[in-house]
């Protein structure tokens, strides 16, 4: 092993402050998922280095096949020897707002993360069977270039200043400046670091290497051209390449890039971390110097009772009322399936007046039911209670239901309400998503319950 691979494999590389203490909590809890701690380690190289690093030095000690994703690292390492790798990382964590080598050191690490999105993206594009591997080994391709900035940053910013001056690749860069190939010194960091071999054919100096590894490459490349402009001639040679590997025409994959690449910037920006050369101030000094610009941020769309309250405003009349309140139930929450039971003169019988969603032979369409002091409808009118049916009180409530309904009721979760006009029980809305969709959860009865109240309001404009 040359000197540099040497001395790059002994110097642990420090996590980002930030999400090494998250790492830290997360890992301290019970109730944390595997995917919590999978988001920490994608967004910080040192921390994927050590978990993917110790899962496969165990691996290769039983012959096993090298670990390449980060849920399998977390699943075979298990909690406690997980919480034991975050602790033994070096106590100095890096911050985002430390000058030491800030400049360089964040361009490399947000260079990075960029390939890794982009490479994520490609593999699911080229419908790659396992596409979080692509991420994984984009994202560890730049760790050698981060642990250079922390064992010898002078080294790194010369060049860093080469690479820049001479519009060439870091690579190149480096392999001038420490007068080895810095492809091999990377190469040999795949066995003392626990790496995947698939890492060892992206350092690798030989054409030819697997459809992955040449997807890795192409993406660090793009992420490193790009930073002086989307449309320089060094990014615009990549496109005949990258149309190849994801097997679409030049035009829709260089859109698929740019598209990539915009959401990755934004990210790094709400990160607080320096971003790559997609935010570099242009001449003018507009933040985004894209030739193809960022299209308008989106106005806020309304809460679902904001779009309600400004639906309601003005209207007059309970038809008119009611009609705006289905119409937002079905936009803003998804149900689709919507009766309302009304009433009749003589207040001893609920019949359905008006339905939505359902099928013409539907029972609750025509549903019409005898109130008495035991059914569940003229306990909810009386008490003036919406009501949640679902999985778990469905077996209790199902016998207080009228014959006729308990067979929709009993087939999908459904929202149940009682309707006032001028503080007097009018009837019952029933209110379902369609069997296909989502379930309904706390927050959908939240604000159902919500929206119901504010139409209540302009029903009752005393209240």
């Amino acid at each position: 092993m040359g000197d540099w691979a040497e001395r790059l494999a002994a110097k642990p590389l420090p996590a980002l402050r930030d999400s090494h203490a998250r790492l830290s909590r997360l890992v301290g809890r019970e109730d944390t998922t595997n995917w919590q701690i999978e988001d920490v380690l994608r967004r910080d190289p040192a921390l994927a280095l050590a978990v993917l690093g110790e899962t496969n030095r165990q691996a290769r000690r039983f012959g096993r096949e090298d670990v390449t994703t980060f849920d399998s690292a977390i699943s075979l390492l298990g909690r406690e020897r997980l919480k034991s790798v975050v602790r033994a990382l070096p106590e100095i964590c890096i911050s985002l707002l430390a000058p030491v080598s800030k400049t360089g050191f964040l361009t490399a690490l947000a260079h990075t993360l960029e390939a890794a999105q982009q490479a994520e993206d490609w593999a699911l594009a080229r419908r790659e069977p396992v596409a979080e591997q692509h991420f994984h080994a984009a994202l560890l391709s730049g760790t050698p270039e981060l642990a250079l900035w922390l064992e010898a940053p002078e080294v790194a910013a010369q060049a860093y200043a080469l690479a820049q001056g001479q519009d060439i690749p870091i690579d190149q860069a480096l392999s001038t400046v420490i007068e080895e190939d810095w492809s091999a010194v990377c190469a040999e960091l795949v066995v003392p670091w626990g790496l995947p071999a698939l890492l060892g054919e992206v350092w690798s100096a030989s054409d030819a290497v697997s459809a992955q590894a040449h997807g890795i490459r192409l993406t660090r490349a793009l992420a490193e051209r790009v930073a002086h402009g989307w449309h320089t001639e060094a990014s615009r040679a990549m496109r005949p390449a990258i149309a190849d590997h994801l097997g679409l025409d030049e035009a829709m994959s260089w859109t698929r890039c740019q598209r990539t690449a915009v959401h990755g910037a934004t990210a790094l920006l709400a990160a607080g971390m320096c971003p790559s050369a997609h935010t570099i101030p242009a001449a003018d000094g507009s933040p985004w110097p894209f030739d193809a610009p960022l299209a308008p941020q989106a106005p806020a769309r309304p809460s679902p009772l904001d779009a309600l309250r400004d639906g309601l405003s003005g209207l007059t009349g309970s038809n008119a009322i009611l009609q705006q309140l289905l119409k937002h139930l079905r936009a803003e929450l998804g149900l689709q399936r919507l009766v309302l039971l009304m009433l009749d003169a003589s207040h001893a019988q609920l019949e359905a007046r008006f339905a939505v969603g359902l099928p013409a032979q539907d029972p609750l369409r025509g549903l019409s039911v005898p109130l008495s002091s035991g059914d569940l409808f003229s306990a909810l009118l009386n008490k003036h209670q919406p009501l949640w049916l679902h999985a778990a009180n469905r077996a209790a409530f199902l016998p207080r239901l009228p014959e006729d309904g308990c067979g929709p009721l009993a087939q999908a979760d459904t929202f149940i309400s009682p309707l006032r006009m001028d503080g007097k029980p009018v009837g019952l809305l029933l209110a379902q998503r369609p069997l296909d969709a989502p379930a309904l959860t706390a927050e959908d009865f939240r604000l159902f319950n919500a929206m119901l109240a504010m139409a209540h309001e302009t029903l009752d404009p005393r209240r």
